[in-house]
């Protein structure tokens, strides 16, 4: 099974890989080849949109109750969605210490990329529990306590995410209140021609505001627009911000900042995470500034510069902001006006997701453990036949013996579902009822037959070492 999650992983990479490429040769090809599908102007977001996270996990979660039932298929989610939250926390740890080297020698849109890697690993998940190898290290919990911590974490979830949410819709109201439509022409012929330069052309709105920074907003073709400070601002200006601007809407960094804010709150417990979803927006905006300023000269650099100083700004809602607070201009500035060249990035990129998809699942919830007989063999279960590993028919046994070497082996039931490979079971168990039980080297798997040929699979990780000779010489051909 092993080779099943290293297959999907090199795939994912690849698709990773090439989706970056063609967004790239997108963004910078001087002749934009449009197709059908891109009549309206192509997004250069990479594989999904972020935001899809945040639909896939409430997908997962309905299937899951609606599949098992409410408590249990709250378990069964709750038990990948912690799968899903200690990957996404020690992921974005280690991008916070590796960063700064990654800064120096690779471009700064694939420093951005980088910290969306886990929602194309969380966009797989459910796949990614169908080819994952049985795993080998359990935590146990109590099926209560398990209850109780999701019920905490989900309340700090609804908690985070509902003020993000909230703030942003009370923020977006405020704005179009209180602005007003972008009354200059040659105004709008700037934004336009920028649309043009760079074949986009969905329907953008532009407002004048009492802001501080120009910004953008909105996901959808009636929600989309640019907001501008009610000041003047030269043509040169003006193209600059809506070049910034634009490449932001292209990438749908808008959705970005909403994943990133979704991060916040699956995470709510974790200060690293809160502190990598900051440096991840910085990327973003560095990114952009990338793009806008790769062909200016020193002295566009320096216009660039203090256009980026002069409306320094606190970001609001889920918005790309051109210029956030003075503290963390320093990073961007120093890029502006010092451009090095930097590699493209796309084999880190490959890696990072990769290295993702064969990490994910190896340490999975235990929701249940006790001994085999006391999960499996209770008083009114008997055991009907037993095969061994060639499946051999009119094997005896002592049942009370066996009972007791059974009694032996410990076990923790694997909260997750996983879909194991029962061919190399070594005991093969057919109880009393609908249950037939396999007993691998380090696993059991319950399998329970209904009508309809339904069948519900539970697997079980062994916490002790089995000895095999004293089982086997209590059953007999």
């Amino acid at each position: 099974m092993i080779w099943g999650q290293i297959v999907w992983g090199a795939f994912l990479a690849g698709i990773l890989g090439l989706n970056f490429h063609r967004a790239w040769r997108w963004e910078h090809s001087p002749e934009k080849h449009v197709s059908f599908a891109e009549k309206y102007g192509k997004e250069t977001f990479i594989m999904v949109p972020p935001t899809d996270f945040f639909w896939i996990l409430l997908a997962l979660l309905i299937w899951f109750v609606f599949r098992d039932g409410f408590l249990d298929g709250l378990v069964r989610y709750a038990a990948l969605a912690m799968g899903e939250l200690l990957l996404l926390s020690v992921y974005y740890v280690l991008m916070l210490i590796l960063m700064p080297f990654l800064r120096n020698r690779f471009s700064a849109r694939a420093c951005a990329v980088l910290w969306l890697v886990p929602v194309f690993v969380f966009w797989q998940g459910y796949v990614l529990v169908k080819v994952l190898p049985l795993t080998y290290q359990t935590i146990y919990l109590p099926r209560h306590v398990l209850l109780i911590i999701a019920t905490i974490w989900l309340a700090g979830f609804l908690a985070v995410g509902g003020y993000y949410l909230i703030s942003h819709m009370f923020f977006r109201n405020l704005i179009l209140k209180h602005s007003t439509k972008e009354p200059n022409e040659e105004t709008w012929e700037i934004l336009k021609r920028e649309q043009e330069a760079m074949d986009y052309r969905k329907p953008i709105g532009l407002l004048r505001a009492d802001v501080s920074a120009p910004f953008s907003m909105g996901q959808t073709n009636k929600s989309r627009c640019m907001v501008l400070p009610n000041r003047h601002y030269t043509p040169e200006e003006l193209s600059m911000i809506f070049n910034h601007e634009l490449h932001h809407l292209q990438r749908c960094d808008v959705d970005t900042k909403a994943f990133l804010c979704l991060c916040n709150a699956f995470c709510w417990f974790n200060p690293l995470v809160w502190i990598a979803t900051r440096k991840a927006a910085e990327d973003l905006e560095r990114s952009c500034d990338e793009i806008v300023t790769e062909k200016m000269t020193e002295t566009e650099r320096r216009s660039y510069a203090t256009l980026l100083l002069d409306s320094a700004a606190p970001g609001h809602g889920f918005t790309t902001c051109l210029s956030a607070e003075a503290s963390t201009l320093h990073y961007r500035l120093k890029s502006i006006m010092d451009p090095q060249r930097h590699r493209l990035g796309i084999p880190v990129l490959m890696a990072a997701l990769f290295c993702c998809v064969i990490s994910f699942g190896h340490v999975s919830l235990s929701d249940e453990k006790g001994s085999f007989t006391s999960l499996f063999l209770t008083p009114d279960v008997k055991i009907q036949a037993i095969y061994d590993k060639q499946y051999t028919t009119g094997l005896k046994w002592d049942e009370e013996v066996l009972r007791k070497e059974l009694d032996k082996i410990n076990l923790e039931h694997i909260a997750e579902q996983r879909n194991p490979v029962v061919e190399n079971a070594q005991i093969i168990f057919r109880l009393s009822g609908i249950r037939t039980v396999y007993l691998l080297e380090k696993h059991v798997v319950i399998r329970d037959f209904y009508h309809y040929n339904n069948v519900s699979i539970e697997c079980y990780l062994v916490k002790s070492a089995i000895d095999w000779n004293a089982l086997n010489a209590c059953i007999t051909r």
